[in-house]
């Protein structure tokens, strides 16, 4: 190689880092007097407008496609076989793939690799899905079945549901087709609890008040396409009904649904065939085994009828479990994850596995259905062994050690520290009393500061006296049922309390002594806003509150019903 060609070569990998670095920026006038733009510039040989394309440079495609590229220009492929509108389709800006559809308008049916609309709906990009699929309707319905059905399935698997509707409405086939993992969209459905959250249980608000825009609104939210499409894909099995194969699918995607929690696909499945309410999986565990089992109080609590119930209830695992030994098992972690604190943590597997005698003398409304599991199974399963030779008692006792003695750690430790701030607060309300004659001479804030302070000190003196209960006490189970919980509502509410109090007591003092420097209400105001600072610990704590308050006090109804 002669100096010559090296230098030529040094050259041309110079213009291709300026071309590169330029389509990545979107820097059009760096490069705009250059000859030839639209070229190879990686090693994966992606053009300029592969680069611009996946940079979301609109402006940059805009100018490029523009400046002389011809419609063939735009169907150079990478080494993976994809055109850069399947670039401009995973970054899902429409108007990128406006402007190469307007230069070529088979570009979206083009490409060895992934076609555009298959990148599209595999990110979940539905306006970009929406757009292609209306520009390439009918080269999608030329397209061999297995590969249409896979595209309605990756629609579905990416929450595009509208476009699955529209697919399926063209092709109702598609309702049991299957992708290369032979799963057909029921399965995707079934481990997608989160499709179905509001689109069959409309908010209060639209239930009950008959105003069109919002109706409209949930008519087309995602959750209820996917409703919609799930009505549509169990017709499709109900025309098939004699196919044994069908019915024992259905048996699959019932157990799925069941151990993520997904009760509202649930409930449709069991009002398209009732009989699947009686199948058991491979462990011999029915939909509400499981549901206790993973701690879906949802699903539990549509076992509500008392014959159904006692025959469903009566069924034993693989492992000689019963209902009641599923409870006395650990939680998943995610759904201890969820609760604030390993105290708050123990209270709900209690909830769980107790029964309600244990609580009958509680004033609050402990009548949680999923609470029940020992109601609902029959008196000889308490003292039952399973395959271990452990009651559920037993077992409870074994699974939640760890758990109560970190609940034990976590109360005390918010005991301490909480008795620190009370002690304070009362410490600081109590000792400081300002000028008699200050107090004579403006009232109203001389009232304002006594009442203020008195709420502080009763209430960090009750928060305190609460806190130092919660270290005395057993730190039995039967504690952290109520007891426990209680007693930890009461004090961090009433810590909250009297911080504010004490807040409002120091602002009333301030302007009582300041009251005649009118000339300084810049100040008045930045102290009254530093004022506000200590309230941060509320904020901090809030979340805390809101869940002791919600395990301890508020009841859980059930929200689906089977037809039973």
């Amino acid at each position: 190689m002669t100096t010559d060609d090296v230098n030529s070569e040094t050259a041309a990998r110079i213009e291709r880092t300026k071309l590169y670095l330029a389509a990545l920026k979107g820097n059009w006038k760096s490069v705009e007097n250059m000859q030839e733009i639209q070229r190879k510039i990686t090693k994966a040989e992606e053009t300029t407008l592969h680069v611009a394309a996946v940079a979301n440079k609109e402006n940059f495609v805009r100018n490029l496609v523009s400046n002389g590229m011809s419609s063939d220009d735009l169907k150079v492929e990478n080494i993976a076989g994809n055109t850069a509108l399947s670039y401009a389709a995973a970054t899902g800006n429409v108007n990128v793939a406006k402007v190469m559809l307007e230069k070529n308008k088979d570009l979206a049916n083009l490409g060895s690799g992934v076609k555009p609309i298959f990148m599209a709906a595999s990110l979940g990009h539905s306006q970009m899905v929406q757009f292609l699929y209306s520009e390439t309707n009918e080269m999608v319905c030329q397209w061999d079945e297995n590969e249409q059905a896979e595209l309605f399935i990756t629609c579905v698997k990416g929450g595009l549901y509208g476009i699955a509707l529209e697919m399926l409405k063209a092709n109702p086939n598609f309702a049991t087709a299957k992708d290369e993992l032979q799963e057909t969209t029921l399965h995707v459905l079934a481990r997608n609890p989160s499709a179905f959250v509001s689109g069959s249980r409309p908010g209060l608000l639209r239930r009950h008040l008959n105003i069109p825009w919002l109706k409209l609104k949930e008519e087309k939210s995602k959750q209820s396409q996917a409703h919609e499409l799930l009505k549509q894909c169990l017709q499709a099995y109900k025309d098939d009904i004699e196919n044994l194969n069908e019915i024992s699918e259905l048996s699959l995607v019932l157990f799925i649904a069941a151990e993520v929690g997904n009760v509202e696909f649930l409930v449709e499945l069991i009002h398209f065939d009732l009989d699947l309410l009686w199948k058991i999986d491979d462990k011999k565990r029915s939909i509400f085994h499981i549901a206790v089992e993973k701690r879906h109080e949802s699903i539990f609590n549509l076992l509500v009828v008392g014959s159904i119930r006692d025959l469903l209830a009566d069924r034993i695992n693989e492992d000689g479990n019963n209902m009641l030994h599923l409870a006395a098992g650990l939680a998943p972690e995610e759904k201890l994850n969820a609760i604030s604190g390993a105290a708050l943590q123990m209270q709900r597997e209690l909830l769980w596995f107790q029964t309600n005698q244990l609580v009958s003398h509680v004033v609050f409304p402990y009548d949680l259905q999923w609470k029940e599991v020992e109601k609902a199974v029959r008196p000889g399963f308490k003292e039952m062994k399973n395959g271990n030779g452990e009651t559920p008692y037993v077992l409870f006792a074994k699974s939640h050690k760890k758990l109560r003695k970190q609940g034990e750690k976590w109360m005390m430790n918010m005991a301490k520290s909480s008795m620190v701030v009370a002690t304070l607060i009362g410490t600081i309300a109590f000792s400081y009393q300002p000028d008699y004659k200050l107090n004579h001479q403006s009232p109203k804030l001389g009232l304002a500061y006594s009442v203020s302070s008195a709420i502080a000190v009763f209430c960090s003196s009750t928060s305190l006296i609460t806190f130092l209960s919660i270290l005395t006490s057993r730190y039995s189970y039967e504690d952290f049922l109520v007891s426990l919980p209680v007693k930890l509502m009461i004090g961090v509410t009433t810590l909250f309390i009297s911080i504010a109090a004490m807040m409002v007591a120091f602002s009333a003092s301030f302007c009582l002594k300041n009251h005649n420097h009118q000339e300084l209400p810049l100040i008045f105001f930045v102290i009254g806003l530093f004022a506000c600072v200590p309230i941060l610990y509320v904020l901090l704590k809030y979340r805390l509150l809101v869940d002791i308050v919600q395990c301890t006090c508020f009841r859980l109804q059930p929200r689906h019903r089977l037809p039973y």
